[in-house]
């Protein structure tokens, strides 16, 4: 699906709208008193319905406009966002193609306020990116997933405007532009089942995304003998797929380089999970607990979309590096086990404790790769792991992201700048704390082992079940040795993505929309500053 063009008016009415060749309009707003002022004959339908302005709606002008009142809801609560937006541009948008509009003007009826919201507080108003968030929501909801695009025809917009002004209007077009084509491709690794996005497959895609591409470098290891010794971990994990070759695991390496080194500001570096189906392994999931695991690939699904927004924006003051472990953790008679000890690529005894735990040993390895580089470079490095990764995740926060850093991290404030950009950009996430009892409750207790990956429970029956994983990492990987008050320290932040990268709601029996998360609220925090 290719993005529209989207163009930026000061200036255009209900009345004028379809002499600019646009088939309809949409009125986005909050009050409904000032959506009567901005479309008179909403007036008629307030009076026949108390409920009207209520819920997305078309209605016809008496010169035949069509015109989609599309309301917010509240937005003037301490516990309202950026994401009313959202709601009520997908919303809009669905209703749009449903009535076969194609080139819908966007209006707002009473606009928010973007300034700070008092004079003893710096910080921009909560919806500082509502036209953005307001673009993205419509083009949201013309998106289908590879899968059903390989299938039959969808729709899409033929053109889209916006009355709106906009202080920085390239760089928000920019910004716009870029974060939807990451999301596209993160939405279509991330949706299809796991046999259309195997690991072979997702790599496959990949390498004819960025084949052509003058930024960003990728390279595949397919060799199982070179993945055993380089990533014996996630060897592990896929043992029991290897009898199937369609199963095969591959390791995904990607580069982007700034295009002006000498305003590079940090090194930014991503390892994603990339578990295209998680059986449970030996621990297998009963009672259900399989179903929507297709969607495990998720975290690495979004670290590829990130490389797609960075082709497309071009930032300079970063380089970025990249490793997606893709593997399917399936069951069968060469299972990895509970018990068995493995050591990882750092040299470190892991205990199996859980072979559902499966998230936390495909990213390890890849972690202390990343660590290896980081230890050359002169810049500030901050790693990453991106994951679908824990239960408690959801069960903490719901539908929410999760960041927590190391004490380098946190002295940077990595999570802190996620959780801005990502409130900004309708791409919100919690910020979680890093503890002692994190690295405490993974430590050995026998000589046999260095580190004891999980216990036997659920991440949802256990204490801090989504932060001590990353204990664990950062003790296998050999992080540990790289704190805030060490020689070489190194930044590492944990992203569990488990609530945000789907939706909550599904329709019917189906499984929930893919989402993207956390390509906005990365590009915010770390590419583009307008």
């Amino acid at each position: 699906m290719e993005l529209p063009k989207i163009q930026l008016h000061a200036e255009l009415t209900v009345s004028n709208a379809s002499a600019e060749g646009y088939d309809a309009v949409v009125v986005v707003f909050t009050n409904k008193q000032k959506l009567i002022q901005t479309v008179p004959e909403a007036q008629a339908y307030a009076d026949l319905d108390s409920a009207f302005g209520e819920q997305v709606q078309l209605i016809v002008t008496l010169t035949k406009q069509r015109v989609v009142v599309a309301p917010t809801g509240p937005i003037d609560r301490d516990y309202d966002d950026v994401r009313r937006y959202q709601d009520a541009a997908f919303a809009a948008g669905q209703r749009c193609i449903q009535a076969g509009i194609r080139s819908p003007l966007v209006l707002f009826a009473d606009p928010p306020s973007t300034s700070a919201t008092s004079a003893w507080t710096q910080q921009a108003g909560d919806y500082k990116k509502y036209v953005e968030v307001t673009m993205l929501g419509f083009l949201e909801a013309v998106y289908e997933p590879i899968n059903v695009r390989e299938h039959k025809e969808v729709p899409n917009w033929r053109s889209l405007g916006f009355v709106a002004s906009l202080e920085n209007s390239d760089k928000a077009l920019q910004f716009v532009y870029g974060v939807e084509m990451g999301r596209r491709l993160a939405k279509d690794i991330g949706s299809p089942d796991p046999e259309r996005m195997s690991p072979i497959r997702i790599a496959e895609h990949l390498q004819d995304i960025f084949r052509d591409s003058p930024t960003i470098k990728l390279r595949v290891i397919d060799d199982l003998d070179v993945i055993k010794k380089e990533y014996p971990l996630a060897h592990a994990v896929t043992r029991a797929s290897l009898a199937v070759p369609r199963h095969h695991p591959r390791i995904v390496l990607l580069e982007y380089k700034s295009p002006d080194q000498s305003k590079v500001e940090e090194n930014l570096f991503f390892v994603g999970k990339g578990v295209t189906y998680d059986t449970g392994g030996a621990d297998i999931k009963c009672s259900g607990h399989m179903r929507d695991m297709s969607r495990d690939k998720c975290g690495a699904a979004a670290v590829a979309g990130f490389f797609k927004t960075l082709e497309e924006l071009k930032p300079k003051r970063v380089n970025v590096r990249a490793g997606l472990a893709l593997v399917r953790n399936s069951v069968g008679s060469d299972s990895y086990v509970s018990d068995e000890i493995i050591v990882s690529r750092n040299g470190t005894r892991v205990l199996v404790g859980n072979t559902d735990a499966e998230g936390r040993m495909v990213m390890t390895d890849l972690l202390c790769q990343f660590k290896e580089e980081a230890l050359k470079e002169d810049k500030p490095s901050l790693l990453f792991t991106v994951a679908t990764l824990t239960g408690h995740a959801l069960r903490a926060y719901d539908g929410y992201g999760i960041a927590l850093d190391n004490g380098f991290a946190r002295r940077s404030k990595v999570s802190q700048r996620i959780f801005e950009a990502g409130h900004l950009s309708a791409d919100p996430f919690e910020i979680s704390t890093f503890r002692r009892e994190d690295v405490d409750v993974v430590q050995p207790g026998s000589s046999s082992e260095d580190v004891v990956q999980a216990n036997d429970k659920a991440s949802t029956m256990t204490n801090r079940g989504h932060q001590y994983p990353a204990g664990f990492m950062l003790i296998a990987s050999g992080l540990d040795k790289h704190g805030v008050h060490s020689a070489k320290p190194i930044g590492f932040t944990h992203m569990d993505v488990a609530g945000s990268a789907e939706t909550i709601a599904s329709k019917n029996w189906s499984l929930p929309r893919v989402t993207g998360s956390p390509v906005a609220a990365l590009t915010g925090a770390f590419l583009i500053d307008y």
